[in-house]
C-alpha cells in the first residue's frame, strides 16, 4: 500500500520522565535514528485496522450528543486516548506550545522559576496526568534561581498553581502553568512532608543554566583531581564538557570525576560526545527497536581522554536517569570508569518529537537501549561499583564524592 510521505521528526531525546527545568520543559533528549511515522489512507496505519466504528461514533457524538464540543476537541481527545492506551508513560500527545516547551529546555536558557522537577505518584512511581495520587515534585531548586531565593526545596509537592489544582491535566499542561514570561509572579501551593501546604510566590526570569560545573579538588596525598558536574545533556553540553574537560588534560592532570548525580537526561547525541572523549571506539550504546531489530552505535574518534592513564569515576544516584544512565553505563561496561554512589534511576527507552499535522506533536518511544555488553536497565538501573549512601554517616557532607577521591589517591 502506498503511504503519504511520513511527517516531519525533530531531534529526539531521552530523559527520565517529567524531569524538566522549570523554566519549564521537561529535560528532552536527542535520537538519531527515528520513528518510519506515516498516514494511511483511511483503513488505518496498518492497513489492516477497520475505523469504521470510529468514524460511526464521531458522527454520533457530533449529531447528538448535548455540548458545544468542537470535531476538532474530540479528534484531539481521542487521539490523546489512544496514546494513552499504550500504557506508556514516555508517550505523550503534545500541543505545539508543550513540545516547544520541552525542545526550550535543553537551549541553555529560558525563562521561568528554574527548578528541577519531576512527575511522582505518592508511592514513587512516574506518572503523567495529574491527580491527587500524581503532583509535581521538586528535584532541586536550580543555584542562584528565583525557585531558589524564594525557598522553594527538594522534595516539595506542588499541588496547585495560582490557587488551582491540576487534576486531569497532561504532566505537560501542568508544566505551562508554571512557565511564564520573566517578572511575572507565579503563586505555588505546596506540601513539605507531612505538615499543611503552604504558597510560595516566585517572580519568573531568564534562567541560564551552565551545563557543565567544573572544579579542581584534591584527592588525599595531594593529587589534582578535575572535577566536572554535569547538569544535563542540552545544546550546548558535548561543547561546553569539552572545553573544560580539554583544561583538565592540558594541566596534566590524569584524575577525573563526573557528577552525574540528579541528572535526569537530555540529548543523546550529547552522551554519545561526551563517551567519545573517554572511549576511543567500540560500542557507546545499543538500540533495539520494535520487531528485535539492534543497531549499534560506537565511539566517535578523536576523544581528547582516551589515554587509559587518565583514571576517571562517575557519581551517581537516583536521579542519574536516561542519558545519564547511557554514559555511565558505557563507562562502566567498557571498563573505563567506575561508579560510585547509588544506584540510577532505571529509564532504557527512547523518545522522538515528531511534528502532526495542523502543529501539534507527539513524543514517542520507539526503541529500547541497551548498554554496550547488552544490559536492558529499564526499573532496575545501574548498580554501581562502589555503594555508597548519600546520606551515609561521615566526617564529610558529601560521603559520595569523598570515596570517589579515595578511589583517585
Amino acid at each position: 500500500m502506498s503511504r503519504t510521505p511520513s511527517p516531519p521528526e525533530r531531534t529526539p531525546l531521552i530523559t527520565r520522565l517529567g524531569a524538566i527545568l522549570l523554566a519549564i520543559a521537561i529535560a528532552a533528549f536527542s535520537y538519531q535514528a527515528g520513528l518510519r511515522a506515516g498516514a494511511g489512507d483511511g483503513t488505518g496505519a496498518s492497513g489492516s485496522v477497520d475505523l469504521s466504528r470510529f468514524n460511526e461514533v464521531l458522527d454520533l457524538v457530533v449529531q447528538r450528543h448535548v455540548g458545544d464540543e468542537t470535531e476538532q476537541q474530540l479528534v484531539d481527545g481521542a487521539i490523546k486516548g489512544l496514546v494513552e492506551s499504550l500504557n506508556d508513560p514516555y508517550s505523550v500527545y503534545l500541543t505545539a506550545d508543550e513540545m516547544q516547551s520541552m525542545i526550550d529546555g535543553l537551549s541553555g536558557s529560558f525563562e521561568g522559576i528554574g527548578a528541577t522537577i519531576e512527575t511522582l505518584t505518592v508511592a514513587g512511581e512516574p506518572c503523567k496526568e495529574i491527580s491527587a495520587d500524581c503532583q509535581l515534585s521538586v528535584v532541586a531548586p536550580i543555584d542562584g534561581s528565583p525557585a531558589e531565593a524564594a525557598g522553594l526545596q527538594s522534595g516539595d509537592r506542588i499541588i496547585a498553581v495560582d490557587g488551582a489544582n491540576m487534576y486531569g491535566e497532561t504532566t505537560d499542561a501542568a508544566i505551562l502553568r508554571v512557565r511564564g514570561k520573566k517578572g511575572t509572579t507565579v503563586v505555588l501551593s505546596v506540601v513539605r512532608g507531612g505538615a499543611a501546604s503552604i504558597d510560595i510566590s516566585i517572580v519568573r526570569d531568564t534562567i541560564i543554566v551552565p551545563a557543565v560545573e567544573p572544579k579542581t579538588l584534591t584527592a588525599p596525598g595531594g593529587a589534582q583531581v578535575g572535577y566536572l558536574r554535569l547538569a544535563e545533556f542540552s545544546d550546548v553540553a558535548g561543547d561546553q564538557f569539552h572545553s573544560a574537560l580539554q583544561k583538565v588534560v592540558d594541566a596534566g592532570t590524569t584524575r577525573v570525576i563526573i557528577d552525574l548525580r540528579d541528572n535526569p537526561g537530555g540529548y543523546l547525541s550529547a552522551a554519545l560526545k561526551i563517551a567519545s572523549e573517554f572511549i576511543a571506539d567500540g560500542t557507546v550504546y545499543i538500540e533495539e527497536e520494535r520487531g528485535g531489530a539492534r543497531t549499534t552505535t560506537t565511539a566517535t574518534p578523536g576523544g581528547i581522554a582516551t589515554d587509559p592513564k587518565i583514571r576517571l569515576v562517575v557519581l551517581v544516584n537516583n536521579g542519574s536517569a536516561s542519558a545519564s544512565e547511557i554514559l555511565a553505563g558505557a563507562l562502566q561496561d567498557r571498563g573505563r570508569a567506575q561508579l560510585v554512589g547509588e544506584t540510577t534511576y532505571g529509564k532504557g527507552v527512547v523518545q522522538t518529537f515528531i511534528d502532526i499535522t495542523g502543529g501539534y506533536g507527539l513524543k514517542l518511544t520507539i526503541a529500547k537501549w541497551l548498554t554496550p555488553n547488552g544490559r536492558w536497565i529499564h526499573k532496575t538501573g545501574l548498580v554501581p561499583d562502589v555503594p555508597v549512601a548519600a546520606d551515609e554517616a561521615g566526617a564529610t557532607p558529601d560521603p559520595v564524592l569523598a570515596k570517589a577521591l579515595e578511589l583517585l589517591k
